[in-house]
């Protein structure tokens, strides 16, 4: 293969990844200072390059600021690569895997607050709220779910789980923790392929539940006593594609199972309807009737959809539309008051879109 050409196609593909064609000078903006009806949006960049962002949406206006944290934090980076993105009260929070670092910010303004940061071969992924102190978060490489104290900046506890643990969940003095082994990886070891049950009084895992191979996402629903569990499957399993089960919180009786390949679990809290990502649709699993419907069409061949969220204020379905996985991406506003989904808006955000968080 001609080398010159080869010297021109890698200069195109740095130049496309390293310029943002929607960067925006901190100067050119004032800042949104609201604090309900928003949504966050986690860009999690790409692996190495240090271009995590968080853009920040007003669900009224539609107007959306992009690495909305630099705006007050000059010379600020997010880090490399953000995983994890949740709201508390006034502040929000971010996990930072290959950083290695917890950052909290002020909602209104972006302001960081504070940052904890994990020592060692860590690898910190995913967290949930255990109270308005304490977050739990689980490290892919050391299998832990750690306890953390917010207002002490360090990490309480480390409590051992299965293989390279995903997701985490809390309720009623319980972690619910995604073992997933890490894709066929560490399919083979003890506990992959199983959602861990830790007792947060005790410190230690109290019970195992075998589910399908690598389940990635844990999503509970506490008003209807319901725990879904969405698995990929694994590469080496031919025609595997994966699927979401259903659990009865309260007693973790398996109640449901659907086949279906899917990412970005999210919950409807006004209806108990579950959002989610296939390879070419933005799709909902009814609570009422446990149908599976196709929202939204992805009809770009060459473009992925990597992230749901649905405001039932407003009635629109938000999509982050990830592209290639290499360049700027953005976020899909569908609205669902008419006979058929027709597409309201298209907005630039950061690489990669993998999370969308809405706060009322």
């Amino acid at each position: 293969m001609d080398t010159k050409f080869i010297t021109y196609f890698l200069i195109f593909i740095f130049i496309t990844i390293s310029c943002r064609e929607n960067s925006q000078n901190p100067q050119d903006f004032e800042l949104d200072t609201t604090s309900s009806d928003i949504a966050l949006i986690l860009c999690e960049g790409l692996w190495g390059y240090n271009n995590s962002i968080i853009s920040k949406l007003n669900l009224r206006t539609l107007q959306i600021v992009n690495d909305f944290t630099s705006l007050v934090n000059i010379n600020f980076k997010i880090g490399d690569t953000a995983n994890d993105i949740l709201i508390k009260g006034d502040t929000f929070f971010v996990v930072v895997t290959t950083s290695k670092a917890l950052e909290y910010f002020d909602l209104k303004t972006g302001k960081l607050l504070g940052y904890i940061t994990f020592e060692g071969n860590s690898a910190p992924r995913r967290m949930t709220f255990v109270n308005d102190t304490l977050v739990a978060i689980t490290d892919l490489y050391l299998d832990c779910v750690y306890i953390v104290n917010i207002s002490q900046r360090r990490v309480q506890q480390s409590i051992k789980v299965g293989p390279a643990p995903e997701f985490v969940e809390y309720y009623d003095k319980k972690l619910f923790v995604a073992n997933s082994g890490y894709g066929d990886y560490r399919a083979n070891e003890p506990k992959a392929s199983t959602i861990s049950v830790v007792d947060i009084n005790l410190g230690k895992e109290v019970e195992t539940i075998q589910v399908s191979p690598n389940p990635i996402e844990i999503l509970i629903d506490k008003e209807r006593n319901r725990l879904y569990v969405a698995y990929n499957h694994l590469p080496s399993i031919k025609d595997s594609i994966g699927g979401i089960i259903m659990f009865e919180l309260n007693s973790l009786r398996k109640l449901r199972e659907w086949k279906v390949r899917c990412r970005g679990l999210f919950l409807d809290e006004t209806s108990g309807d579950v959002y989610f990502i296939t390879d070419s649709t933005a799709s909902v699993l009814r609570q009422s009737d446990g149908t599976l419907t196709e929202m939204v069409k992805n009809r770009a061949k060459f473009e992925n959809w990597y992230s749901v969220a649905y405001d039932w204020k407003r009635n629109i379905l938000l999509v982050g539309n990830a592209k290639n996985y290499a360049i700027e991406g953005e976020i899909l506003v569908f609205g669902l008051d008419k006979a058929e989904p027709y597409l309201k808006s298209k907005l630039p955000v950061g690489v990669n879109p993998s999370e969308i968080i809405i706060k009322y």
